[in-house]
């Protein structure tokens, strides 16, 4: 069923065996991630399989066309497995190699660690305000924003405002002009809008194209090929298939589904990054083993620390954690990432403390659990809730099943203390 049982075939009397053994040294791999079996990293056989083949029903009940997943512990990647459809209704069977929309994922596998990678080499500093990098951001209190500001979602702009009539010059002026809704650094509020403006923030200070920045200095160093923004035409058929959309009726294939990011040319820093379940795995180990991956560094070790952490120590989760859409709205939150609590999120109940994850709107998800040495990764071509409201967002978790899929893998886990 997955490739890590074909790779390195596991024997009869170790999947028998479920012991519970003293747990591992807390030492992150560094990569590269390598095959190995469930047991040699204390996990089930037996209960992963179970965890995909509950993903395949829903497939089968035509809750979404196709997944690719993956789960890797102390370096070993011990699950992958694809299945399903590329196009809702068609015949291209969904490998290990098809390219996904990854929708907001994109704020942290491109705009928040092209951020921190500018921070690490001294162009861009986390308390510089962002009017010193966009000019037309202006307005009333504005000029109190900073990138820490940006970065954590708690810049005071609202979860997003839709321009399509005007040129994208105008849209982007229109958008750096957005009055604030709140006092920056007081609340969380996740929003799209704030990380558009962060990846033109990371354009100002780079002096490259967000597309170019992260390919050139965190993609392509790490080895993540498959990882690009409007992949040209020669890929389309390693795609999974979106959409349609409020604005597009038809099948979206090889472009952003986000309208407002489709509208703006596909590079924006808050959608718009396509990837394959490995390469996403690369990016989660990288930032596990503290910002290196088989000896290339991208960021230093402390920051790739600051990026998981609490950076909205004085927002209450048990306030804030009322319902699956809050839990992404207004929960604390690291530099790009959710952090986990035990009620509504959408890595389900069962991670440790201190794991961190992120989702995107298409029905794309990774969650990275450091106590375990463990994380999971599940790609779907579910496409974005039409309309997105709670009852879209409701939907959209409960048909790709992502909270039984994390609560399943963390139930493989055998050596537990």
């Amino acid at each position: 069923m997955f490739l890590a049982s074909a790779c390195c075939p596991t024997t009869p009397a170790s999947r028998s065996v479920e012991t519970k053994v003293a747990p591992r040294p807390l030492v992150p791999s560094t990569g590269p991630l390598v095959p190995d079996t469930p047991e040699n990293v204390g996990m089930s056989f037996e209960r992963l399989e179970d965890v995909f083949a509950r993903l395949e029903r829903r497939v089968n009940d035509e809750a979404f066309p196709g997944f690719a997943a993956l789960v890797a512990r102390r370096g070993k990647i011990v699950a992958q497995h694809a299945y399903g459809k590329k196009v809702r209704g068609g015949g291209e069977p969904v490998t290990l190699d098809t390219i996904f929309d990854l929708e907001s994922m994109t704020k942290v596998v491109s705009t928040a660690i092209s951020a921190l990678v500018l921070v690490d080499r001294g162009k861009l500093r986390l308390d510089d305000p962002v009017v010193k990098y966009l000019a037309d951001f202006k307005g009333a209190g504005k000029e109190r924003v900073t990138v820490r500001d940006m970065l954590r979602y708690t810049s005071g702009l609202p979860l997003d405002n839709h321009f399509f009539d005007e040129k994208p010059n105008e849209i982007w002026r229109k958008m750096a002009a957005t009055p604030l809704e709140y006092p920056p650094g007081t609340k969380v509020e996740y929003s799209d809008l704030t990380y558009r403006l962060l990846g033109k923030v990371v354009e100002a200070a780079s002096g490259a194209t967000l597309d170019v920045f992260a390919r050139d200095n965190v993609w392509k160093p790490l080895g993540m090929v498959d990882t690009m923004y409007n992949p040209p035409a020669a890929l389309l058929p390693r795609i999974a298939a979106t959409g349609p959309t409020q604005r597009r009726t038809a099948i979206v294939r090889g472009a952003v589904q986000d309208d407002q990011d489709f509208a703006l040319g596909g590079v924006v820093g808050c959608d718009g990054a396509f990837s394959t379940v490995k390469d996403v795995a690369t990016f989660c180990q990288m930032v596990l083993g503290g910002g290196t991956y088989a000896g290339t560094r991208i960021f230093a070790p402390e920051l790739a620390a600051e990026m998981v952490a609490n950076q909205t120590p004085f927002v209450d989760a048990d306030k804030t954690d009322t319902s699956p859409l809050m839990n992404l709205v207004a929960t604390p939150k690291g530099y790009g990432w959710e952090l986990f609590t035990p009620r509504f999120s959408n890595g389900g109940t069962r991670l440790s403390p201190g794991s961190y994850g992120k989702v995107g709107g298409a029905g794309t998800f990774m969650w990275v659990d450091p106590s375990r040495q463990l994380f999971a990764i599940l790609l779907t071509n579910h496409g974005l809730p039409v309309p997105f409201d709670e009852r879209g967002w409701d939907r959209l978790l409960d048909e790709t099943s992502c909270v039984e899929f994390f609560d399943g893998v963390i139930g493989s886990v055998t050596d537990d203390a």
